[in-house]
């Protein structure tokens, strides 16, 4: 039952500008997943971990008029160790940190360019093997302000050449590999918030000209961060996906307030779900949607067993006020042994709005996955705002 699942939180560091962008990796090799964070044009910090949940600020990188954030781990350079790729979503880049020598000194670390100012409003990033040519490719998302397209990067005779996979979809939110055909290639998983779609690109494995097939798996309200999961532990991966409403929600096109009645209506439409995977390798069958919880207003959904049971929880951020929360936080939802039957709801953190990205990880080496989160919860570059971690107590 989802009561049983308790936590205990933990504050490491609240001085941040604007803070969106977490990940985690054991940079020093000593078996202890460390966490990386942004502080968008501020500076990109690594948190040194002791295996007891006790952390230690190094700075990475400093520049102003960057603006890093949401970002993946993977040796992108096969030298055997995992480099940290990021979007610069104001500079319209995507760039890889590496370090050679003791990462607690910033000057360890360097940079490299993926795509330089040629990609703008870079919002998301992945990694993973898109050719299989046995390297790493990158698959990115492009939001609003001259982006609003999905592309992917392949390095040839030693330069990163980026191939369009759809231009003109609005508002790209979500970039993810994964194998949804099981067929050995990896497939993207996207969604366009301002156009309500959740998409699967299958990858036929052709060239690059004609490598992708667009399947919408849904039209959602404003799909914003989900994930690949198995959900249902049938071998095939599902999607886990969370949508809300536009900002404007309290008001009809020509402006007038909302009835209380319509706004109830309207709200109870924010919701988080998950969409079955019906185990087809050509996406002739259509994917069936599971309603985990309805009126919240969910920014990020993933999935991790936190119980040890074999089951997968879902962990839920919001950004604020929803039917379901009084205001913004981090939730847990557990099924009650059926994932497309009932699931249950515990709040884990409230009052914390502008909550964004979320990581699972064993921050304390005890074997249960603990929670990761970060904040804008202050006034914006008020440099207040956080990031947390909450202590899974078994």
């Amino acid at each position: 039952m989802v009561k049983n699942l308790n936590f205990k939180e933990h504050l490491i560091d609240d001085t941040f500008m604007y803070v969106y962008g977490i990940s985690s990796l054991d940079i020093t090799g000593n078996g202890f997943l460390d966490l990386i964070a942004v502080d968008t044009n501020i500076g990109l910090y690594w948190y040194e971990n002791d295996g007891d949940g006790n952390f230690s600020k190094h700075v990475i990188h400093e520049k102003r008029g960057e603006w890093l954030e949401r970002h993946t781990i993977a040796d992108i350079n096969n030298d055997g160790k995992p480099e940290i790729i990021f979007v610069d979503n104001i500079g319209g880049s995507l760039l890889w940190f590496e370090f050679d020598g003791d990462p607690r000194d910033k000057k360890s670390w360097n940079y490299h360019y993926v795509s330089e100012r040629d990609f703008p409003s870079a919002y998301d990033v992945a990694a993973g093997d898109i050719n299989n040519d046995g390297k790493l490719e990158l698959a990115a998302s492009a939001y609003v302000h001259g982006g609003n397209k999905f592309s992917w990067f392949e390095k040839s005779q030693g330069c990163w050449v980026q191939h369009l996979i759809e231009e003109n979809i609005p508002e790209t939110r979500t970039v993810e590999l994964a194998d949804f055909t099981n067929n050995g290639f990896v497939d993207l998983l996207g969604c366009s918030t301002g156009n309500g779609q959740v998409i699967v690109y299958r990858n036929l494995g052709n060239s690059s000209k004609n490598r992708w097939e667009k399947h919408i798996i849904d039209i959602f309200n404003n799909p914003r961060h989900g994930h690949a999961a198995d959900l249902n532990n049938d071998g095939n991966m599902d999607i886990l996906m969370t949508g809300s409403l536009p900002l404007d929600r309290n008001r009809t096109r020509t402006g007038s307030p909302l009835s209380e009645e319509s706004e109830l209506h309207l709200l109870s439409q924010e919701k988080v779900v998950w969409y079955e995977n019906p185990g087809s390798s050509d996406f002739s069958k259509s994917w069936k949607k599971h309603l985990i919880h309805d009126g919240i207003a969910g920014f990020e959904a993933i999935a991790a067993d936190l119980d040890n049971d074999g089951q997968l929880e879902v962990v839920v951020s919001t950004l604020g006020p929803c039917l379901a929360m009084p205001s913004g936080g981090i939730c847990v939802f557990k099924h009650r042994g059926d994932p497309k039957g009932v699931w249950d709801m515990k709040i884990i953190k409230d009052d914390w709005n502008e909550a964004h990205q979320l990581l699972t990880l064993d921050v304390n080496s005890n074997g249960l996955k603990d929670i990761v989160g970060v904040a804008n919860c202050a006034t914006p570059h008020s440099g207040k705002n956080e990031l947390r971690w909450w202590e899974n107590l078994g």
